[in-house]
């Protein structure tokens, strides 16, 4: 089936007016539905985990160390109890660079 590009809807009286105000000019409200399903609780349930590994990640102690520290007055970022000061950064941003592409 081929389509050309001059080819034009029948009906385009839709450009003519704003979908959201009637004739009068008053108003039509817009009501949207709760969302639900199965991607939508599965989103919400990993959010939920995400918010409290966040707040809770600092409270883990790894060898001595907070789980998640992120100390950008000091310049001192714990990650999983390994402390990366700014020098480290090379090696910070690989990890995460080799992160993305090879398992994400």
């Amino acid at each position: 089936m081929q389509t050309t590009v001059d080819q034009k809807p029948q009906n385009e009286s839709f450009r003519d007016h704003i979908s959201t105000v009637d004739e009068s000019g008053k108003r039509i409200w817009i009501y949207p539905k709760k969302p639900r399903g199965r991607f939508y609780t599965a989103r919400t349930i990993v959010s939920v985990f995400l918010l409290a590994f966040l707040f809770g990640a600092p409270f883990i102690k790894v060898n001595g160390q907070p789980w998640i520290l992120l100390n950008v007055l000091e310049r001192k970022f714990i990650l999983f109890g390994t402390v990366f000061w700014p020098q480290d950064f090379h090696l910070f941003a690989l990890a995460f660079i080799t992160l993305g592409v090879f398992i994400i």
